[in-house]
């Protein structure tokens, strides 16, 4: 028996039949995630509005396309498995981002969070790019100081002797190292790594030092002066002759500038090339809240493959949340870059 009184030729009331259904629930997304899907929405509308753009700036005589049908959003019983899909999501971002168990994943938008690492490096390309230029003699070395786990460097390490003064092996420190380096600038004279043992306080443990002669390596100050400050020639320069397979060619770029990072950091024009050419890099995320090889917390930034988006198979930079100045990696500390008239000398403020 039906027990509508409405007449079959009536026309159906949406609303009516609407207050018929049980209310929708209302999924509350967290901010932050709230703030991933308004960029995605918006991103979305401005690809559609630059298709439109470009289809009426179309002047040539052929006849006009047919026009692309606007999208319509649905969001009527989207929300809550949309929310389900976001909460499994930022599970696995979180990690990352906040820097908590080391090589932790990715699993966010790859174009929204390489957008946030060209934000951050450009910052950080400002900031380097006010810092005051160095000039340093053919004569002078680069010192820097840096702070990290023993097995960053090997050392220090001494010889074991038996009772009769036969070496019979070595003793490595375990524990805070701090290295002082003097690189010669002209790169024609040997270089200097002095290691020595650091006590949890900081302290350094004068009976735990090991000087090691190095020989030039990686780039000289010199070379570092003639590389091109124009972003896209460096990052170029970066690429050619890295010697490695394309697939790993974009990871190679980002390792091997974090190796001159410290020196750089003496070079402002050159140091804010080198952050404006890894933000031309596809694959670099920030990661928050992570610790350099000293324990200071800052902003950090990492390589991270498309294809492998639950590893990060780089370090991570390093950067003062505030001054976003460069703090160095996660393993290793930079505490001091300065030149020095010779080497093996340090005063209290850093290089003599």
């Amino acid at each position: 028996m039906n027990t509508d009184p409405r007449r079959a030729d009536q026309p159906v009331d949406p609303q009516e039949l609407a207050e018929l259904l049980p209310a929708p629930g209302r999924p509350v997304l967290r901010q932050d995630r709230h703030r991933v899907l308004k960029e995605h929405l918006m991103e979305q509308i401005s690809n559609e509005t630059v298709y439109e753009l470009s289809s009426t700036t179309d002047t040539s005589s052929a006849p006009p396309a047919p026009r692309r049908p606007r999208r319509r959003l649905v969001l009527i019983a989207a929300p809550l498995a949309l929310a389900t899909a976001v909460v499994v999501g930022a599970v696995a971002v979180d990690g990352l981002r906040d820097g908590e168990g080391g090589a932790t994943g990715v699993g966010g938008d790859p174009r929204a969070e390489h957008r946030e690492a060209v934000e951050l490096l450009d910052r950080i390309a400002v900031v380097a790019a006010g810092r005051p230029a160095v000039r340093a003699r053919d004569d002078q070395f680069i010192y820097t100081r840096s702070q990290g786990p023993s097995s960053m460097w090997g050392g220090p390490s001494k010889l074991v002797r038996d009772s009769k003064g036969n070496v019979t092996g070595t003793k490595t420190y375990t524990g805070k190292v701090r290295s002082d380096e003097w690189q010669p600038v002209s790169g024609k004279r040997d270089g200097l790594r002095r290691l020595t043992g650091l006590r949890p306080n900081g302290e350094p443990v004068l009976t735990q030092t090991e000087d090691i002669a190095m020989s030039p390596g990686d780039l000289t100050f010199r070379q570092l002066e003639a590389l091109p400050t124009d972003p896209d020639a460096l990052l170029k320069k970066l690429k050619s002759g890295s010697g490695v397979v394309k697939s790993r060619l974009t990871e190679t770029v980002f390792e091997n500038v974090g190796t001159i990072l410290d020196q750089a950091t003496l070079l402002p024009d050159l140091n804010a090339a080198l952050y404006r050419a890894v933000a031309k890099l596809p694959d670099v995320r920030v990661v928050e809240n992570v610790k350099d090889g000293a324990g200071r917390t800052g902003i950090g930034l990492t390589y991270a493959h498309r294809e492998k988006r639950y590893t990060a198979t780089s370090e991570y930079w390093v950067f003062d949340s505030k001054s976003l100045a460069y703090l160095g990696t996660d393993t290793r500390a930079l505490q001091d870059a300065a030149v020095a008239d010779e080497k093996g000398k340090v005063t209290a403020g850093g290089a003599s």
